[in-house]
This record gives C-alpha cells, structure tokens and sequence, in this order.
C-alpha cells in the first residue's frame, strides 16, 4: 500500500480509503491460499486443485502449442517516463524535475527510460513491440476497479467475477471430456488476484501465492512438510492432515517433474522477484509442464512521492527480466511458442505532484514480446495537449484491442467470438507477422481443424505411421520435440487434401529411447501429441 499521495482530493482521503478497501481485499483472497491446506483461491473462492475442471481438460487438449505470459505491472506504471516523447515541451514543462532527458532513443519522436536499455535490441530486432497510449473509456482511478476491469475485459459498470482468458476457454470447450489432467494449464506465480483464470462457473488456472510456496513444491514434490512437527499427538494429527494435503494436490508432481527437467539457459541478474518469477516460468516452459498461460506481477508502480528513484529500479528489473527470459527461450527456439505482454491497471498523470511523484492517471503503453512480432510501434503517440477534464491522457487503444489480437492471431480464436467475449467490438490490430488472421473482413470463423487421429506402432521403433485428418487443405509440416523443447526431427510434408492421410513417420538415426512430442502444423492450426520411443 503507497504512503504517499499528491494535492487532489481523490489522492488524499478518498484515495487512502480507496488503498484500505484494496489492501482488505487482497488479503483476504491471500487468505483463501494460505489458510486452507488443500484448496486454491480464485476470484475470491477456494477452488480444489483437484477438482474436475472442464476448462483446464480443454486447454490441456487443444490443438495449439502457444502459450501466453502476462507480467502485471500493479500500482499504476508512469508510461511517460516509461516510453519517453523526445522533444516535448508539454512533457519538459509539466515534468520540471522527474522527466526523463536522457532516454534510449527508438524513434525521433520516442524513447524508452534508459533503465529499460536491455529492451533496445529486442525493438531493433523486432522482437518487442509497444502499444502506446491504451486504456479504455470512462477511465476508473481505483486500483482494484482499474485491475478487474483490465482483468475481466469488462467495463467498470458491467465487472463480473470472470475474466477474459477464462469466458474464452469456457464458450470455446463447454463440455470437453471427463478425466481431469494430470498438469495445471494455467498458473499463476505470486499475487492473490487471479481473476485472469475464472470463468462464470467454474475455475480455470492454480495459483501459488509465492514464490516461496513454489520452490518448496519444486524440491520437494510437496506443499507441506510432514516431518517438522513436534512429537506428540498433536504433532502426529498435524503430520497426518499435511500429508493428506500433499496426496491432495495433484499437481504437485507434475510441477516438480517438470522444473526438474527444466534448466535455465542463461542467467537473471539483478536478483529481482520478476527475474526469479520469469526464470521459473521458463524452466517449466522447458520442462514440459504443458501450461498454456502464465500470470507474474511485479509491485511498487504507485509512485506518488520520490519517483525517479523507484521508477528506475522498476524498469531495470523489468527490463532485465524481459531480456533474460527472451534470451533464455532463444537458446533452443522456444521462444517461438511464446508471447508476453505487459499491462498496468493504469497510468499516471501528465503533471508531477508536490512530492516529485505523479498520481493515478489514465493510459500507458503496453509491451508485447516474442519471435513472430510485426515489431515497432503500435497505436497513437499520447497528445500532451489535449487532456481530459482532470488533466489525464485521452486513451486511443482500448486495452480490448490488443487482447482480441492476441485471442484471434495467437491463439487463434474467431473475431465473431473475441466480441462476443469482452461484449462489444474493438478496433482490430495486426500484431504479428504469422497472424491466422490479418484483416477484420475476413469471415469470422474459428481455425480449420487438424487432428493426429494415431501414432502406430506405440511406442515407436526407426519407423511408424502418423494418421492425420485435415478439415481444409493447406501445407503441412511436422517436428519431433524432445522433453527439453530441442527440435530433434523436421519434416516438410506438403499440401495436403481435405480428408484422412496415412503418412510415413521416419525417426531418425541415434534417436534414444524415451517421451517426445510430435508437433504438425498447418497455416491455420497446429496440433501436439506425445510419443514413446523404443530405439533398437
């Protein structure tokens, strides 16, 4: 909770007891976490992690691979001191002490905040882009109303207990099968607000509330630990509901299987929480874990005294962790199976305050990174000179924009859908380079569908057979993955007709005996399916 707040009205009192209401709020979700051993809070309920949950069956079945990460910047980041208007003297004269004059310069116009210069070759390289000036109508100043809104993909007057990702898995796989998976497909690390993962009746994602929690699951395969109990009745009663607990949660082992497997490439300076949280994402990613959506949050954005200090520490750990995690998944092109973006509930205001801090303001950029970016900058450069009626940014992205692009050309999703899902139509944005969909008069329909119908013999000798069913036709190639996400087989298998196709599976030379995944994509979708291998 910020200490510190500037001469309105809304940021002294009001705003005070707004921050008393966000912070009950928050610890009670928490509680939701910590004070029950075998249950998960989402959205403010517990939720058993071992629940059959329809949702977390039809991420864990469908047919794409790619997977989302979302890094939550909470408290409101500064996104003029974030991404920098070189050469604005409405920003220079409402800044006179906390503007930002030396920046990496991007553009003639824009620059980042020099604590952020790991990200220049990334932009250089096209593999970070930037939304500017987004937000949404009606803009709300509360922490908590601004998070559920960017989190529900919803209006302040119309928030629901759901959130986008979470309606979206819910419409797109209503009765999906019966036998719940054996990995989470969503999950969240830190935080006590994972609206993200709730759909309208059932839950979507696990969430551990810290890192903490995590590593002790990691070593250990369990939450609790069964043995550090005093040695009496009480201990043994104590013992024995522990261990229950950790029989309960399912996916315990397969989270510690997988970041045992797992292994960082290269190396999270800095030490930060963001740094340590998106290292573990990657060696998840990299262990196999089969999650399709990752949540991490870094805090202390809400600068209302003192920024310059803070907000550079902020974006020296946000910049080293975006660049390390992008470094680390490049090492054996896993990257190409990842987009992250970053949102904050909102921005700050143009004018600094008395106490060389800024307070709650409106919109900001957001960064979207990845290998099949369309790169550069997106969106309208914020106009200094025409604010609103208390003197904040007029937002000309709404935040529903670039969420639809990542649901339609990411995931692959219909438009028809995406409007259907955050209630109402956006103006469409062409993020990426091998988007499945690029132009909003295309029919609105959902990908073709391609299928692995068998993989046989099961498990695999040198050679086998993949049956394939195709519902349009297209070029198609397939790639054998191994448990660390290597590519250890390419094959190119041309266009292939709608309908059943019976193929060849040629394994290669060497090929050691063990689990892989057999990737086959088309133009419009893709498909994984684990197999065993039995070399000779």
């Amino acid at each position: 909770m910020c200490t510190h707040h500037g001469s309105r009205l809304e940021d002294g009192e009001l705003h005070d007891k707004a921050h008393s209401a966000w912070s009950r709020r928050q610890f009670l979700r928490g509680m939701a976490l910590s004070g029950a051993a075998v249950t998960l809070g989402l959205n403010g309920r517990t939720v058993s992690a071992s629940m059959a949950n329809p949702i977390l069956r039809a991420l864990a079945g469908s047919a794409s691979d790619r997977i989302l990460v979302v890094i939550q910047l909470s408290g409101g980041n500064d996104g003029l001191n974030t991404v920098v208007p070189i050469g604005n003297d409405a920003y220079f004269s409402a800044r006179p002490t906390i503007a930002i004059r030396t920046p990496v310069a991007l553009t003639t116009e824009v620059g980042l905040h020099p604590s952020l210069a790991p990200l220049e070759s990334l932009f250089g390289d096209g593999k970070l882009q930037i939304v500017q000036n987004v937000g949404y109508a009606s803009p709300e100043l509360s922490h908590f109303v601004s998070t559920d809104v960017w989190l529900s993909g919803r209006d302040a007057n119309e928030l629901e207990n759901s959130g986008w990702s979470g309606r979206f898995l819910e419409h797109e796989y209503p009765g999906y099968a019966d036998a719940p998976p054996d990995h989470p497909v969503a999950l969240q690390i830190g935080g006590s607000t994972p609206l993200l993962f709730a759909g309208h009746d059932t839950s979507l994602g696990v969430t551990l509330p810290n890192q903490a929690l995590l590593d002790r699951l990691a070593a250990s395969g369990k939450l609790f630990d069964e043995q550090a109990v005093p040695d009496s009745s009480v201990g043994r009663e104590i013992a024995f509901v522990r261990r229950v607990s950790n029989d309960s949660f399912v996916y315990a082992r397969a989270i510690k299987d997988a970041f045992d497997i797992g292994r960082n490439q290269v190396s999270y300076s800095g030490g930060s929480t963001l740094g340590t949280d998106l290292a573990t994402v990657a060696r998840l990613i990299r262990g196999g874990l089969g999650a399709r959506i990752y949540h991490v949050s870094i805090g202390g954005f809400d600068t209302h005294a003192n920024q310059v200090g803070a907000h550079a520490t902020l974006m020296s750990r946000l910049g080293n962790a975006i660049a390390a995690f992008v470094a680390d998944l490049e090492t054996d092109g896993l990257i190409e199976q990842v987009c992250g973006v970053t949102f904050s509930e909102f921005g700050r205001r143009l004018y600094q305050n008395g106490s060389s801090g800024t307070d709650h303001g409106t919109a900001a950029p957001m960064f979207i990174f990845g290998s099949d970016m369309a790169g550069g900058l997106h969106g309208d450069t914020p106009d200094l000179t025409n604010l609103d009626g208390a003197r904040n940014l007029i937002a000309t992205t709404d935040f529903r924009s670039v969420y639809g692009s990542l649901l339609r050309d990411w995931f692959g999703v219909g438009q028809s859908q995406v409007d259907a899902l955050f209630g109402g139509s956006y103006p469409v944005m062409n993020l990426f380079q091998g988007s499945l969909s690029t132009s909003s008069s295309r029919p609105e329909e959902l990908p073709a569908r391609m299928t692995i119908d068998s993989i046989y013999p099961n498990p695999l000798p040198s050679q086998g057979r993949v049956v394939l069913s195709m519902e349009q036709a297209g070029p198609v190639s397939l790639a054998l993955v191994d448990i660390l996400g290597r590519t250890v087989h390419q094959r190119n298998l041309g266009v292939l007709q709608v309908g059943s196709h019976d193929l060849p599976l040629d394994l290669p030379d060497g090929l050691a005996s063990g689990t892989y995944v057999l990737r086959v994509r088309s133009e419009r979708s893709a498909v994984s399916r684990p197999v065993q291998v039995l070399a000779w």
